[in-house]
């Protein structure tokens, strides 16, 4: 397939994706795009996430060039002119007169061609012409990273200007690949030496010691040991959270909100596949994804089942010795992976940490005296993490915070935060509390 009918599909899926109501992964999936050879469909993945993910800022750029506001431009036209300034300003790969020319060939009629054509020459001739704004601090970091101002504005509170535009860079930086070996089937060093041997840049994670991470974002099912359940694909701050736990063989482990299933998949390879893992979760739709993966990797403990995570299953309660609470978040830490995540969800901020309380509450009545249980969200909102920690342990004098460590990560307190620009993960929270031994059942 030629070069300008992968362009035509990119422009058909942005389409697709901006008048629906799914995400971009999703939009993927048509099968248009799984027909294409994996040379085009790498091309089309990079430049529909790209031009989604820099989507303010290319509409910020359309502007300038064009002299007018975008809602009085045909939406087929901006999203003609995002998918070529995407490809101009920010893909190394595209010579600029293949990006001007392929751009001005999806345009449709004459005139929008002309005037297509106009906005891209501007801008491969006048790059001053796309300089963004100085001034304001969150205008200039939402349009230069391309996040809500609402967002911005967040980070800015939390964090300070500094941290909060490492932050941001971090989440528009190629996100690596990281592996979680399936360590009752296969040794870390000798995965390492396999994914070595295919030519892979495979290195050990820096904290988990289950870990690998890979230079590049490559297809995991491409990779060797993939059919043979070698390993799952899970982030570092995940398998940190997973190892914070502490699962042993023989135990009986509560997932209260697992789907897609990495913290269990990762408690049961802890377990030595020996216990009892429950691997709850709201939406019995989304099942099947905990049950083919514990099948692919062999994992015949984890026992998937239907059940809300803001009421405990009365006969588990006070029988676990482990138990996850996952709970569901607003995702701020993980906005590098789902380019679109970014653009939804703003308005949820106050509504979760409620939520959060009682389904962290629902969780702890699973912990036997003496138990352990670990919360946590993939979220950087102090309203969700710490401030739900300490009404946790206001509220609940049978429980005590735990310090724990991961390799060389330290949480002397019992908690910790995990920053994509330090720690080179996703952004996490964790917290670990224990039932006291003494409390009576």
């Amino acid at each position: 397939m030629g070069k300008n009918h992968v362009r035509e599909l990119a422009l058909h899926l942005l389409t697709e994706w901006e008048t629906g109501d799914r995400f971009i992964n999703l939009v993927l999936e048509d099968e248009r795009v799984a027909a294409l050879s994996s040379k085009d469909r790498r091309f089309l993945t990079a430049l529909l996430y790209g031009t989604v993910e820099r989507l303010l800022t290319l509409d910020y750029y359309i502007e300038q060039l064009a002299n007018r506001p975008l809602k009085n431009m045909a939406p087929h036209t901006r999203r003609v002119l995002r998918l070529g300034l995407y490809q101009l300003c920010f893909m190394d790969g595209v010579p600029d007169h293949a990006a001007v020319s392929e751009t001005v060939a999806l345009a449709g009629s004459r005139a929008e061609r002309g005037f297509v054509n106009a906005i891209m020459r501007t801008a491969q001739r006048a790059p001053e012409r796309l300089a963004l704004p100085a001034g304001d601090v969150a205008r200039r970091l939402s349009l230069t990273y391309s996040f809500p101002r609402s967002t911005v504005r967040h980070f800015l509170r939390e964090y300070g200007e500094e941290m909060s535009e490492k932050i941001l860079a971090a989440f528009n930086e190629t996100q690596p690949l990281t592996l979680r070996v399936n360590t009752p089937r296969i040794s870390r060093a000798a995965l390492l030496t396999a994914l070595r041997e295919a030519g892979y840049a495979a290195e050990e994670t820096v904290y988990s010691p289950v870990g690998i991470r890979l230079g590049e974002s490559v297809d995991p099912t491409s990779l060797p040991g993939f059919a043979e359940g070698h390993f799952f694909v899970q982030d570092e701050a995940s398998q940190i959270a997973v190892a914070a736990l502490g699962a042993c063989p023989g135990a009986l482990v509560v997932d209260t909100c697992a789907c897609p299933g990495g913290k269990s998949f990762g408690a049961a390879m802890d377990m030595g596949d020996r216990g009892t893992l429950y691997a709850f979760d709201l939406h019995e739709s989304k099942l099947p994804l905990i049950e083919k993966g514990a099948a692919r990797l062999g994992l015949s403990c984890v026992r998937p089942s239907v059940h809300d995570g803001e009421n405990a299953k009365n006969e588990l309660c006070n029988k676990a010795d482990y138990v996850i609470c996952d709970a569901p978040c607003s995702g701020l830490g993980v906005l590098g992976k789902k380019a679109d995540l970014r653009y939804r969800g703003g308005e949820r901020l106050e509504s979760l940490p409620p939520l959060q309380q009682r389904i962290l509450d629902a969780a702890a009545q699973y912990v036997r005296p003496g138990g352990a249980l670990v919360y946590s969200t993939c979220t950087l909102n102090r309203a969700e993490n710490e401030d739900v920690r300490a009404a946790f342990l206001a509220s609940h004098p049978n429980f005590e915070a735990v310090p724990f460590s991961v390799g060389a990560l330290e949480a002397p307190t019992g908690s910790c935060r995990l920053l994509p620009p330090v720690h080179q993960t996703d952004g996490f929270f964790i917290a670990k509390f224990k039932r006291k031994q003494d409390d009576a059942i």
